[in-house]
């Protein structure tokens, strides 16, 4: 064998008790697994007090720009992620065209160098470039409807033609057929805001047929929540498409207490025979753009117009008249609420973890003039930190047994960039926080969230249990020490108590370090 991993306490992520033994690995597959095995490695690697389990699956990123740009994948190997989700949130890197590349570029990869055009245009051809390229981690792709409207129509506030919905129809078949798992939305960007329930439903049906799965960011998580998750759940059980709803929550200081019955849905969905599921991260803040804030009729000229619409007085006088109103955007409806917005990546230094209403008052200026300048001189990938959730909602969500972790990340290109802690800690949070310090649940039923419960879900086979036969995608922590560092302050610090991580059999992460080694796979639905 040319690994074996002794003295372990095993946990196979199928969620039962942990035991003690030994794991032997051949080439990618796991090759033997029991209480004690007689055949010795090439190397052997004492677990001594450590805990086996299988290697994490995020079922939530964005990575799919970043992985070209950094292969090592550090931010998600160093808390044991061992295969990725990309294409959430309706952004894929493809399909696309010259046509409308630059509008899709603005929202996927604002920092992406060239023309990805001149490398790949089909769905395919991506996930090609992506395998030559080549990564530390497994890959499970789904494709953006956002990208596939884009690619069609652009981003014009307007039902598509019988021949557009045609031409998104086909641009989704080829998508699956060339190896997605499934169909994304993200029903508060654009264009996916201006999308109707019918439209998704349509595209839904031709995922169904290729047994893939459909991931939602709902239309609303704050005032509108209930109404947006049962929109999502009328699509999944039109098209007969498995659901799944990302990053679950209930945004807004207003909907605090209501996890509860928000989860009573999906529960009631899959009494009626939905598979409906959810994911979320375990922190109490969200990441966004600031420009996702803004209303739907900013964006009816396209984004390039934003910045010169912002000039306008009376422009600027309907945002605050919309934000008073609130609207369909949640906790923004006072001025005071603007001090739970925080800026995430600005240009400049100074600005960096200060609040909307911090920045308006050291420049006394109105709040929505600081919001209006700030998308002007910063551009459209302005990211912002939303202090938003309830602690005690988290934790309801993070122990129900039908969700799943999820990052909402992305693997990180420069440890200069000012991102949400969770790019770095979400998965040894869980096993820190939730798990040993908060005792939400136990180790086993937190570790069966992050493994045989999404390989269940996007129907990867042979991972996500510790199995004989299995690929070998194994994470060895220390479950006495694990625990995330990264904070707002800090967010790139690397988790402490991730001792190994294997991928496909190869170790690639050990006494916190990158190996150097890329054994991921880029894995295509069959």
């Amino acid at each position: 064998m040319d690994i074996v991993v002794e003295n372990a306490r095993i946990i196979d992520g199928t969620g039962n008790p942990w035991f003690k033994g030994e794991l032997g690995i051949t080439g990618e597959k796991i090759a033997e697994m029991d209480r004690s095995i007689s055949t010795r490695g090439e190397r052997v690697i004492d677990a001594k007090g450590l805990i086996v389990a299988p290697g994490f699956i995020d079922v939530h990123t964005h990575s799919d720009a970043t992985l070209l740009m950094e292969r090592s994948a550090l931010n998600y190997i160093s808390q044991g992620v061992t295969t990725s989700v990309i294409g959430n949130c309706g952004l894929s890197a493809a399909p696309l065209n010259k046509r409308t590349v630059k509008d899709l570029l603005t929202l996927v990869a604002p920092d992406f160098r060239g023309d990805p055009t001149e490398m790949w245009t089909s769905f395919g051809g991506y996930l090609d470039f992506l395998t030559f390229v080549g990564s530390a981690i497994n890959v499970v792709p789904l494709v953006g409807h956002n990208t596939i409207r884009i690619a069609v129509m652009g981003i014009e506030e307007r039902d598509p033609s019988e021949e557009e919905l045609g031409e998104m129809r086909r641009l989704t078949e080829h998508s699956m057929r060339e190896g997605a798992f499934g169909l994304s939305a993200g029903l508060i960007y654009v264009p996916g805001i201006f999308t109707k329930t019918e439209e998704l439903i349509e595209l839904c049906k031709v995922v169904s047929k290729y047994e893939g799965i459909f991931a939602i960011h709902i239309r609303g998580e704050g005032d509108t929540g209930m109404q947006a998750i049962k929109e999502a759940i009328e699509i999944a059980r039109k098209a007969q498409v498995p659901l799944e709803i990302s990053h679950f929550k209930a945004e807004g200081k207003r909907n605090w207490g209501k996890a509860q019955e928000r989860l009573r849905l999906i529960e009631d969905a899959r009494s009626e025979g939905v598979d409906v599921t959810a994911d979320f991260y375990p922190y109490t803040f969200a990441l966004t753009f600031l420009h996702s804030l803004l209303p739907t009729w900013i964006f009816r000229e396209g984004l390039e117009a934003i910045p010169e619409k912002l000039k306008n007085s009376t422009i600027r006088e309907q945002l605050r008249e919309y934000f008073r109103l609130a609207g369909d955007v949640v906790g923004i409806s006072e001025v005071e609420d603007w001090r739970t917005v925080v800026l995430s990546n600005p240009s400049k230094p100074r600005y960096k973890g200060k609040s909307i209403l911090e920045i308006a008052e050291e420049q006394r200026r109105d709040v929505i003039d600081t919001v209006c300048e700030l998308v002007q001189s910063e551009g459209l990938s302005l990211g912002i930190l939303l202090l938003w959730m309830s602690e005690e909602d988290v934790n309801i969500i993070a122990k129900h047994p039908l969700t799943m972790v999820g990052s909402d990340g992305a693997v990180v290109t420069s440890p200069k960039e000012m991102i949400h802690p969770r790019y770095y800690g979400t998965f040894t949070r869980v096993l820190g926080y939730n798990v040993r310090e908060k005792k939400l649940m136990g180790l086993e039923e937190a570790v069966r969230k992050m493994t045989s419960l999404p390989a269940q879900k996007f129907g990867l086979k042979d991972r996500g249990i510790l199995r004989e036969g299995n690929y070998a995608d194994c994470v060895i922590f220390d479950p006495q020490r694990v625990r995330d560092c990264a904070t707002i302050e800090a967010p790139n610090r690397l988790s402490e108590g991730i001792e190994y991580v294997i991928v496909n059999g190869t170790v690639v992460f050990e006494h916190r370090k990158f190996v150097g080694k890329y054994p991921g796979k880029i894995l295509r639905k069959s």
